[in-house]
């Protein structure tokens, strides 16, 4: 998390409507304006301008993601000598709609981008040194599901969810030449991937829908259970028995790989009580297919057939 400091000209009518700066000055002009969540803005007038009282809002005009300290509101913006700071909620919707606007003229009203990176890895030589320890807790500020829904539930979340993100490590799900991050929470019984930029180390938070791969992973039905022949729920459901093994916190991410050459990549996990394997096929977006369990005679026989015997002493 950041503080940067927006200096904000004294406006005109035409699109966008202000100019903004880094500095006092005005010499440091910057080209595209947008906003990250993990990062707090404090605004000025540029040269005490008098003109355009500046403000910012939500499409919805609530602001209730919205945190703002100092002068001005949604009514009466800022001119002068007076300023503000904007804050925002871990758990805004990234697809709002953000604006700043002149409170005088309903017509200088400009759309901005709203992005959530978090930076959790550096970058050495081509690299990525992640910089979380494996088995620690973590706490994901706004990790959402692939519909967008916070910590994957549509209503409130505790403290405890938010916090329990367990850290197993780093694992290609889907083959894509990126590797994600993947966390366990025995609080929501869920799974989550985070793809971390090779240049960066960050992991954008927005990226949860199509095209992106930083989410809470779904659930899936197990395929026995659509053809009838296990009951939904029963012990041998294995999308139940995934999630149970979540919630006792029973599970560790092992290794990746299209082991039998079929074009859908794999992720293998160990059960901490060293009872069985646990096979996940995903998707090509990162979600996953459904996952059946092995017996370790299984998960051998199985990744020996297929010629990948050298993986077998990672992932037992």
């Amino acid at each position: 998390m950041s503080i940067q400091e927006i200096y904000v000209s004294g406006g005109y009518f035409d699109k966008p409507f202000y100019s903004f700066y880094y500095d006092n000055l005005g010499t440091q002009q910057i080209t595209t304006l947008s906003f990250d969540i993990f990062n707090t803005y404090n605004f000025f007038r540029l040269n005490n301008a008098n003109t355009h009282p500046f403000y910012i809002k939500e499409k919805s005009a609530s602001n209730q993601s919205l945190n703002f300290t100092g002068d001005g509101n949604i009514s009466s913006g800022i001119r002068s000598e007076e300023s503000f700071s904007l804050a925002f909620d871990p758990d805004i919707n990234l697809s709002e709609s953000i604006s700043y606007f002149c409170t005088s003229h309903s017509s200088m009203n400009y759309e901005v981008n709203l992005t959530a990176f978090e930076k959790i890895a550096t970058i050495e030589n081509n690299l990525i040194k992640i910089n979380l320890e494996i088995g620690n807790n973590y706490l994901l500020t706004s990790i959402r599901d692939y519909d967008g829904n916070f910590h994957a539930n549509t209503g409130s979340v505790s403290d405890a969810t938010k916090s329990a993100y367990k850290y197993q490590g780093l694992i290609d799900v889907n083959a894509d030449g990126t590797k994600e991050a993947i966390y366990t929470n025995k609080e929501s019984g869920r799974w989550v991937t985070a793809s971390v930029n090779s240049s960066t180390g960050e992991i954008n938070y927005s990226e949860h829908g199509s095209g992106g791969t930083t989410r809470v992973v779904g659930i899936y039905i197990d395929p026995l259970v659509q053809d009838g022949v296990v009951e939904q729920g029963s012990d041998y459901d294995s999308q139940r028995r995934f999630q149970n093994d979540l919630k006792i916190d029973n599970l560790t991410a092992k290794h990746s790989g299209d082991y039998d050459s079929d074009g859908i990549h794999e992720v293998y996990w160990k059960t901490n009580d060293e009872t069985a394997y646990l096979r996940a096929l995903m998707h090509a977006d990162g979600n996953i297919r459904y996952a059946n369990y092995q017996s370790k005679e299984q998960m051998i026989e199985y990744l020996t057939a297929n010629g990948d015997e050298s993986v077998i002493s990672d992932i037992i």
